[in-house]
C-alpha cells in the first residue's frame, strides 16, 4: 500500500479543484484507496485541458507558431521561447494560406471559424470594451453616422486603445484596460458623443424601435400617449444591451419584451 505525503509548500501548486479533493479526502483515506489518486489525476487533466483549449494554432513560414484567441482574436507569435503580439499586415503560413492582422487582431479565416464552432466563449464580450461601445453608439450599429465628427473622434480613441492593448503584457488578458479605455468609458456619458440618430431601413428596425413606431407614430404624432414614453425607455434599454452584445443584431432580453408588448393592450397602436 502506497503512502502519500505532501509538503505544505507543494500544495499551493495544485489547481483549486485538486485542493478541494485533498480537503475532502484525508491522508488516511488516500492511503486506503487508489480511486482517490485516480480522481486527483482526472481533475488535473481536466484543468490542464481547460487552460489550453480554444486557441487556433498555425505555423508561420519562419517556423514560429501563431495562436489566435477565439474571444479576443488577438494574434500572438511564439518563437525561440518568447511570445509577442504579431504585427499588423499579411502573414503567410507554412501551408500557403494567409492570415491578416489588423489592430492586433486576426481576421478570422475559414480554418479558424471551423475550429471555433461549438466552443463556448468563442464570441468576445463587449461589456468591458468601452471604445468599441463608443464607436457603436456614435457611428451607428451599421455605420450610419460614420462621417460625423463624434464618430471620427471615437474611432481615433479606438485606434489608440488597440495600440495600447497591443503593447500590453501578454498575461493581462485579451482586452486590457488602458488610458484610452478610460477616456472611452467617460465619453459614453458625455453629451459631446451623442448616439447616432440616423434612420435605418424599416426592415432593419429592432423590436423596440418597431414598438416605438407603433405607439408613438412614425412622425411622433402620438408622443403624448401614455405608452409612448415607456416604449422609448424600452428602446433605450435595448440600445444599451446592444452596445454590450457580441452580436448587436441579435435579439436582446429587452427586445424580447418589446416583441411581447406588441400584443399588449397597454401599448395600443397610434391612431
Amino acid at each position: 500500500m502506497l503512502g502519500f505525503r505532501f509538503h505544505p509548500l507543494q500544495l499551493r501548486f495544485f489547481y483549486p479543484p485538486v485542493m478541494i479533493a485533498l480537503s475532502i479526502f484525508s491522508q488516511r483515506a488516500l492511503r486506503a484507496s487508489w480511486s482517490c489518486l485516480f480522481l486527483v489525476a482526472l481533475l488535473l487533466l481536466a484543468m490542464t485541458g481547460q487552460v489550453g483549449a480554444g486557441s487556433w494554432t498555425g505555423t508561420l513560414q519562419d517556423g514560429s507558431v501563431l495562436k489566435v484567441d477565439p474571444g479576443s482574436r488577438r494574434a500572438m507569435r511564439y518563437f525561440n521561447g518568447g511570445v509577442a503580439p504579431l504585427w499588423n499586415g499579411t502573414h503567410r503560413l507554412d501551408d500557403g494560406s494567409v492570415v491578416i492582422v489588423r489592430d492586433g487582431q486576426a481576421v478570422p479565416t475559414e480554418s479558424m471559424m471551423n475550429s471555433w464552432i461549438g466552443e463556448p466563449g468563442s464570441e468576445p464580450s463587449m461589456r468591458e470594451r468601452f471604445c468599441d461601445q463608443l464607436v457603436r453608439k456614435v457611428c451607428g450599429f451599421d455605420n450610419e453616422c460614420s462621417r460625423t465628427q463624434p464618430c471620427v473622434l471615437a474611432r481615433q480613441l479606438l485606434s489608440m486603445e488597440r495600440e495600447q492593448q497591443r503593447r500590453a503584457p501578454v498575461g493581462v488578458g485579451p482586452w486590457p484596460y488602458t488610458p484610452s479605455s478610460s477616456e472611452c468609458q467617460s465619453a459614453l456619458s458625455n453629451p459631446a458623443f451623442p448616439a447616432c440618430a440616423a434612420s435605418t431601413p424599416t426592415e432593419q428596425h429592432t423590436a423596440c424601435k418597431k414598438l416605438v413606431d407603433r405607439v408613438c407614430g412614425d412622425s411622433n404624432q402620438c408622443e403624448s400617449g401614455k405608452a409612448c414614453n415607456p416604449a422609448r425607455q424600452l428602446l433605450q434599454m435595448e440600445s444599451d444591451e446592444r452596445l454590450q452584445s457580441a452580436d448587436p443584431q441579435a435579439l436582446t432580453p429587452t427586445g424580447a419584451e418589446c416583441e411581447k408588448a406588441m400584443t399588449n393592450a397597454f401599448f395600443e397602436a397610434c391612431q
